[in-house]
């Protein structure tokens, strides 16, 4: 058995795949939902953070008259990121956000409470449909 486990992991080795020898092989494949589309949990909608992060950075762009490329060269982040932001497609870090909120003279703090208030107008809404739907 102890060499059979041996000779496994050799021709793992000599193939590229490091695995080891006790650890089984995963079996399963989990499909990544579509990110434009808000995931439904136990058949309702959910708010995304990632969608109203990128709508309320946008919306203080705008409110400048800034291009995208202005503030991707202050913040130091590529075009290509900072757009994907904007329209929700990748979630920010901390030291990310930041840095765009120092780029658009904005406090993180400022940033966040918006965020947060639309975040709460839109579950109001979804619990207002959810009712009515019910009803």
């Amino acid at each position: 058995m102890e060499n059979e486990v041996i000779k496994e992991t050799l021709v793992a080795a000599r193939s590229g795949v490091v695995q080891n020898p006790m650890q089984r092989s995963l079996t399963h494949t989990v499909k990544i939902a579509d990110p434009s589309v808000s995931a439904p949990v136990a058949g309702k909608k959910m708010v995304l953070m990632r969608q109203v992060i990128g709508e309320e950075l946008r919306r203080r762009r705008n409110e400048q008259s800034r291009t995208l490329r202005d503030v991707s060269r202050d913040a130091q982040v590529s075009l290509g990121y900072l757009s994907e932001l904007e329209r929700g497609q990748k979630e920010a870090s901390s030291e990310l956000l930041a840095a765009i909120c120092s780029a658009l003279n904005t406090p993180l703090s400022s940033l966040l409470a918006g965020v947060s208030s639309e975040v709460a107008r839109r579950e109001a809404m979804l619990s207002d449909r959810a009712q009515f739907s019910i009803a």
